[in-house]
């Protein structure tokens, strides 16, 4: 996770640099007063608010050495949501108090706190009901399962149910590895939800959630879209080609967990752009590891001509995945291939 540490004071600039050597991926900024001579050292050259708008999206963490009433100004005109926020910590200079402010579970920040303050042996504040009470979010939940939320307002509702100790039951279609508190129960076909407030579905299959009882769909990223297509094809092309592949097998857009293709596409603009539409990796496989599975799969001869290997969409969504098994065949969609893996349970 990139972090930004921002100070604007001499005694910040101590506790920043001693930050800096703890986190390698970090950044500090500091007033334009100080001369620093250090790679990883910035001026702040227009002023506090000015620089949080220029970064506020660029990292995934910002660490403010400073008073907190400071930071809420300065961050309160970039606020969006907690699923884009980026995490907000605050400190004073001394580097007794350590604040997680915004984006505690999504983004991370009460983790990030707790291990400053471990670093620091300082006082990490945390003030999220569901970490004072012992509980677990339904977001916490979702970072600790890599899940997207599908709805942010059913998480907050059953999360509410979590805090109050009211029971909420887990339906999940893959393996949950995590300690769940007493009142969240995993459920199978054979149990009633009588009694229950909520209940939270893992999976990446559309459903449509008719429940009388607060309910929340977490979708875990499963789903490996491979492509091969023309050279020329378009975002909105190769996009909507996805989108009818997923409808087809009733798989959700947010359990994508890359988009894969071969290395002679590594450039194919609709490809790329498509990868940035869905906001997830683009993973390139080449022709040498496809040709070891290639017989595997279906193949084209005009295809085998034209790059050296019969078979793309297949192939490349079973090898970049992690043991991923296919659920869709390649499909073709008018000059693009679509096939699609999945990873798991469902």
């Amino acid at each position: 996770m990139n972090k930004a540490i921002i100070t604007l004071t001499k005694g910040g600039i101590k506790l920043g640099l001693k930050l800096l050597d703890q986190y390698e991926d970090s950044v500090l900024y500091v007033n334009r007063k100080f001369d620093i001579n250090h790679e990883r050292v910035k001026k702040i050259e227009e002023g506090i608010n000015k620089l949080t708008g220029a970064i506020f999206q660029q990292y995934e963490c910002l660490i403010f050495i400073m008073a907190t009433g400071i930071v809420v100004r300065a961050i309160a005109s970039y606020l969006k949501n907690k699923a884009l926020d980026p995490a907000v910590v605050v400190m004073d200079e001394k580097g007794k108090n350590i604040i997680s402010l915004l984006s505690g579970h999504l983004g991370g920040a009460n983790e990030i706190t707790l291990d400053i303050a471990k670093k620091l042996n300082g006082n990490p504040v945390i003030t999220t009901a569901s970490d004072i009470n012992n509980t677990l979010a339904v977001d916490t939940l979702a970072m600790k399962t890599g899940c997207a939320i599908e709805n942010l307002k059913d998480a907050t509702k059953v999360t509410a149910h979590i805090v109050n100790k009211e029971i909420v039951g887990i339906v999940s279609k893959i393996h949950l590895n995590i300690n769940l508190p007493d009142n969240m129960i995993l459920l199978d076909n054979n149990k009633t939800t009588d009694g229950f407030k909520g209940i939270i579905i893992i999976t990446n299959k559309k459903i449509i959630t008719r429940s009388l009882i607060d309910t929340v769909v977490l979708r875990p990223k499963n789903i490996i879209i491979g492509v091969g297509c023309k050279k020329g094809k378009t975002r909105e092309e190769i996009v909507e080609a996805i989108s009818v592949s997923l409808d087809k097998i009733e798989r959700s857009h947010l359990s994508i967990k890359h988009i894969a293709t071969i290395d002679v596409k590594r450039n194919e603009k609709g490809i790329v752009d498509a990868a940035n539409y869905y906001n997830v990796p683009l993973v390139i496989i080449e022709r040498e590891k496809v040709l070891k599975i290639e017989k595997k799969f279906e193949a084209s001869d005009f295809v085998k001509r034209t790059i050296g290997v019969g078979a793309v969409a297949e192939p490349v969504s079973v090898l970049s995945s992690n043991e991923g098994r296919l659920i869709m065949k390649k499909t073709k969609y008018n000059g693009i291939t679509i096939a699609i893996a999945e990873e798991g349970g469902a």
